[in-house]
């Protein structure tokens, strides 16, 4: 029997029970086995956050682990977790643990306190890496904002096609939770370019 097929079953027997170990497993193990016990915990949904929360106020965890709570936090979309993330983020000043803090609370609706400084990052950092994972931050915020971050990015000569593809999936994303926004994109210098873009993806696609 596998890692998989052991959590599976752990979580089959004993359901939410489970809970407790399956996030001890997710801070101490390896990624794999944390990949598995996140997806596990994620099924359980609002069970998992009373837990959650007293594993997010323990600070000598290892820092990819505490990401992956924040992640996880994010996931489940319980606001309860709202607090324990912002003081999370006063922990990390690497932008790219700050941009995955910075991605769950905009799933939580924290999504116009976050869009500044995300859109701020994206203008002004050249790491591909790291402005993949803005890209996709901004996407969870539903915000006007992100939209007319996007559109600049989208408008750079230096931008390459990969990155355009995903811009335009990351503003599908937010149109397709605020189609009003639709008619702001349109009156940016390329919201019209975008849109018609957009369309050709969503045909492709």
């Amino acid at each position: 029997m596998n890692r998989e097929e052991l959590i599976n079953r752990i979580v089959e027997e004993k359901g939410t029970e489970a809970i407790p170990a399956l996030l001890d497993l997710l801070v101490n193990e390896d990624s794999e086995t944390a990949h598995i016990c996140f997806d596990a915990l994620l099924q359980m949904g609002e069970a998992v956050v009373p837990l959650l929360i007293e594993k997010m106020r323990i600070t000598n965890i290892d820092p990819v682990s505490r990401l992956y709570l924040a992640d996880l936090a994010g996931e489940i979309g319980d606001r309860r977790t709202v607090t324990n993330l912002y003081e999370m983020l006063k922990d990390f000043s690497d932008e790219r643990s700050q941009v995955v803090i910075y991605e769950a609370l905009a799933r939580l609706g924290e999504g116009e306190k976050v869009v500044g400084l995300l859109s701020l990052m994206l203008s002004e950092n050249n790491d591909s890496e790291l402005r993949d994972q803005v890209i996709m931050a901004l996407s969870s915020t539903n915000s006007s904002m992100a939209v007319k971050a996007l559109a600049e990015l989208y408008g750079r000569e230096t931008t390459d096609k990969s990155t355009k593809a995903f811009i335009l999936e990351a503003v599908h994303s937010i149109l397709s939770r605020r189609y009003e926004l639709k008619n702001y994109l349109q009156s940016l210098h390329n919201g019209r370019e975008i849109t018609e873009r957009l369309y050709q993806w969503q045909k492709e696609n």
